[in-house]
């Protein structure tokens, strides 16, 4: 989603790409089929995307209760499942919106609940907060959250516990079939619930997590929403562990990747006004361009990069990309003056504009201007920053000492230095740590060996954060306090 500034110019130089998720899965025995589970206990992706061949084709799948589950492909097995909605839910059988699902539950041959599926809400302060996305983001991968439009235990069936088995159920093989049925696997679901109505019981015991209450407001046709006065709880299930940092990771996990949807609903991940203040942040960097080249304003192509940057983009030519669709609104804010004669409308600069003011800008003067953006506009750093530096062009070009987020790379502060990594690294990075830009309370840093220094961690502890730095054998006594202080614990098992 978004990388470090670190990342782009050590990228166009080195070619870094980031690693591959991976992980293992369990398959077991049950009531004679071969089936694969997901296994809460384990980090790895792997064991919660491997595919049955039942839920590939929608073949029904068991439950431990005598309940069995099948997805509804035919066009008369929708139109059970919609007489059934319309006779006793409430809300009746309702509309789907994009890609959809209709899982029918039956118990002993008869049938006892019905679940409508469907593409999730546009905009939700409550989810969108829990995931940690930004408009950009949450344009490109909605497609990973399914809500639950309907859900209906029917009247004939109902017996005490019915309802938190079928929903159970529905969840562990929803992902599955889903994946089936459109080609990628979801990774969150949502679902409401009336308070005036309902308590959210059943939604309590599959585990569901309360994400907050509506605004109160329902769609008028397509385009319009219009108050209803009657405010929904929000709640949110995970169908794999870590689903927030999987859909916010700068790679997806393979099986859904499918859900990428690119170049669609919002174009930036700052409004407006966030990006007429990026682009004052850069008014007093000195601008290295001939007077004869500079056709668009300085700031305004820095503002672009930084927003390249914050995209997620990791080389020159992916900021130019990521940033062209930027619409007429977005580029006056960062106050792009160059139109074009036929339609008037303002022009983005070029590739080769970028590439070449990158090459010629002072990479000390930019990190400054952008950290104190940054740092302006974030309040609090994340808890958990990751403290590093790399060498530019092989050392040849400097250093770059970046302060970044661990769950998606997203710059905090920054520095750079001349000369060798192995010389000023140490020095420039303890600098930015105690820099009074950077707010380190409650916030974990982590960093390699070469940081193990006395100084550098007191930086961090008199500024109210905590430290997790590796260690080696040339700090013996280092190591040896560390080994007796962990001793007995499973981390040296």
């Amino acid at each position: 989603m978004i990388s470090s500034c670190q990342a782009l110019l050590h990228s166009i130089r080195i070619g870094r790409r980031p690693g591959r998720l991976a992980g293992s899965s369990a398959i077991f025995e049950k009531c004679g089929l071969k089936k694969v589970v997901d296994i809460r206990a384990r980090k790895s992706w792997d064991s919660v995307v491997k595919k049955t061949s039942a839920a590939k084709e929608g073949r029904p799948g068991k439950g431990g209760v005598g309940l069995e589950i099948k997805v509804a492909h035919s066009a008369h097995d929708w139109r059970r499942a919609k007489e059934a909605l319309g006779r006793e839910h409430g809300l009746g059988a309702g509309r789907e919106a994009g890609d959809r699902l209709c899982q029918l539950v039956f118990e002993e041959g008869r049938l006892a609940a019905v679940l409508v599926w469907c593409a999730a809400a546009w905009h939700l302060k409550g989810r969108d907060e829990a995931v940690g996305w930004d408009a950009v983001t949450r344009s490109e991968r909605l497609k990973l959250v399914v809500q639950l439009r309907r859900f209906l235990v029917l009247e004939q069936a109902r017996r005490p516990n019915l309802a938190s088995q079928c929903l159970g159920l529905g969840l562990r093989e929803l992902a599955g079939q889903w994946e089936g049925a459109h080609g990628y696997r979801p990774l969150l679901a949502e679902s409401f619930s009336d308070p005036e109505s309902h308590a959210g019981t059943v939604y309590k015991v599959t585990n569901w997590e309360l994400a907050g209450v509506t605004k109160g407001y329902s769609q008028d046709h397509t385009d319009y929403y219009v108050p209803n006065g009657r405010p929904k709880k929000l709640w949110l299930k995970k169908l794999v562990p870590k689903a927030y940092e999987l859909m916010c990771a700068r790679e997806l996990p393979e099986a859904s990747k499918g859900a990428l949807v690119t170049r669609s609903g919002a174009r930036s991940p700052l409004k407006n006004a966030q990006l007429g203040s990026l682009r004052d942040a850069f008014a007093e960097v000195p601008d290295p361009r001939h007077p004869k080249s500079r056709r668009h304003p300085l700031p305004a192509m820095l503002s672009l990069i930084a927003l390249g940057l914050l995209m997620g983009a990791r080389d020159v030519l992916d900021i130019w990309r990521k940033v062209a669709c930027l619409s007429q609104s977005q580029r006056e804010a960062i106050r792009l003056r160059v139109r074009s004669k036929q339609s008037g409308h303002l022009t983005m600069p070029g590739y080769d504009a970028l590439n070449d003011l990158l090459a010629a800008i002072d990479p000390a003067a930019y990190a400054r201007a952008l950290t104190a953006w940054l740092q302006a506009n974030a309040g609090l750093l994340p808890r958990s920053l990751a403290l590093d530096g790399k060498s530019v062009g092989d050392g040849r070009c400097g250093l770059i000492v970046t302060l970044c987020r661990h769950e998606d790379g997203r710059p905090v502060a920054m520095a750079a230095a001349k000369g060798k990594k192995e010389d000023c690294e140490v020095s420039e990075a303890r600098a930015l740590l105690a820099s009074e830009q950077v707010q380190l309370a409650n916030a974990l840093v982590t960093a390699d060996p070469l940081h193990n220094k006395h100084d550098t961690i007191q930086v961090i502890l008199q500024k109210g954060g905590d430290y997790l730095v590796g260690t080696k054998e040339n700090t013996s006594k280092r190591l040896e306090g560390a080994a007796q202080a962990l001793r007995g614990t499973p981390f040296l098992k």
